[in-house]
């Protein structure tokens, strides 16, 4: 219990539809005489064709009966259809509202973006409401001035810090937004679609800075339409519907519940980024790494390997000529390639290629080498005294463009 910094527990949020408060007496009596003389309302902006007929309210649960639990350290993804109620539930987290029913403890200092600008102050200076937030965080000045460096140079809005926000562009006003957030050393971090405003140059910055967050323990929760960004980013992720929890469960596998149950006519491409392709070029770039630092040899693409437990899937592998003789003269045609190159993927979760990676070293790989979606690569070695060797130095992130 101790690493459960968010619980929620049967949360839920309520709202009244249907009528029109309009908070004066003088205005409620003519609406009603209006009413009585079966004339039109003249107050009124909504009515259901009914002159006579005030409306009727009736109670829209917009969240009901939540309950999870977060952990430190975890990068949690919020996905659903538009309405099922993702936005309502950082809201409740982040006290902008107050729960119908439930409650939801947090421990630890949390900054949330919701929308863009969320917390400024229009007639204040990007300087001021950088030290206006860091106030709202509990955090002192001397600490904030520690950061505002840091926070100026990620935004790129330094010309501007002197100016009031209500003229920056939304594009500005979400750069200074995100970094303010996310250089104040929060415990828990919240984000609503906010990258979506940026250029892709920034929303690969953002991502970037997410990544670095995540390993100083922070927890992140983000609501995202994006599948690719939930599989790159999150470990867990919560599918809702209709305002309750379908799924939670890791990112892989909520993921392909929240495709299959939109029901669209081809699911693959319509995934955010396009993984399928994504997933293409990246094989292609490993296979081109390959080749263009290693003499000899042979590349293989999806290449099965016969384990003691069931075949394993290599995406892409390299076959020196001295090991692909030594398979031809023996039995051994289920050999590892020297070289095994894994992809983290929809098919291929990173639990599942870790649990390969030992298989394959005893049926004579020398290197595993796994890659992220993004282009990132980590390299496993056979033995311990190889460490520091191997065939070539591989490189931290293929840099795809």
């Amino acid at each position: 219990m101790s690493n459960v910094v968010i619980q929620a527990e049967n949360l839920g949020k309520k709202y009244r539809l249907g009528t029109l408060n309009r908070k004066m007496l003088g205005k409620e009596i003519e609406s009603w005489w209006a009413r009585r003389c079966g004339k039109e309302d003249p107050h009124s902006y909504i009515h259901d064709g009914c002159l006579n007929k005030p409306l009727k309210a009736y109670d829209f649960w917009a969240l009901n009966g939540v309950n999870f639990k977060i952990y430190k350290g975890d990068v949690m993804g919020i996905m659903g259809r538009n309405g099922s109620g993702k936005s309502t539930l950082l809201k409740l987290l982040s006290r902008i509202t107050a729960p119908s029913m439930g409650m939801a403890k947090l421990q630890g200092r949390v900054a949330s973006l919701l929308e863009v600008g969320t917390g400024f102050h229009q007639e204040l200076t990007g300087r001021e409401n950088v030290f206006l937030n860091g106030a709202i965080l509990g955090m002192k000045r001397r600490e904030i001035e520690e950061r505002y460096a840091h926070i100026v140079e990620f935004s790129e809005v330094e010309k501007f810090m002197e100016t009031p926000v209500k003229r920056y562009s939304s594009g500005m006003r979400v750069r200074l937004a995100f970094s303010v957030a996310a250089h104040l050393s929060p415990d828990i971090l919240i984000l609503d679609e906010v990258l979506t405003v940026g250029d892709a140059k920034f929303q690969e910055k953002c991502l970037k800075k997410i990544e670095d967050t995540k390993n100083l323990g922070t927890t992140v929760i983000m609501v995202s339409h994006s599948t690719q960004n939930v599989l790159e980013q999150c470990n867990r992720a919560i599918i809702l519907e209709g305002g309750r929890i379908v799924a939670d469960a890791h990112a892989r596998e909520a993921v392909e519940f929240y495709i299959n149950s939109l029901d669209l006519e081809h699911p693959m491409m319509q995934m955010a980024g396009h993984v399928g392709a994504r997933h293409g070029e990246i094989l292609g770039a490993l296979g081109t790494l390959l080749l263009n630092n290693l003499q000899g040899g042979s590349i293989v693409m999806h290449c099965p390997v016969q384990t003691h437990d069931g075949i394993r899937q290599v995406d892409v592998g390299w076959i020196s000529e001295v090991r692909k003789r030594t398979l031809e003269r023996s039995s051994a045609y289920s050999g590892a390639p020297d070289i095994c190159v894994h992809v983290v993927s929809m098919e291929r979760s990173l639990t599942e290629i870790h649990q390969s990676i030992p298989l394959l070293f005893k049926n004579g790989a020398v290197e595993n080498w796994v890659c992220d979606m993004r282009g990132n690569l980590v390299v496993h070695r056979n033995r311990a005294d190889v460490q520091n060797s191997g065939f070539f130095r591989v490189p931290e992130n293929l840099r795809l463009d």
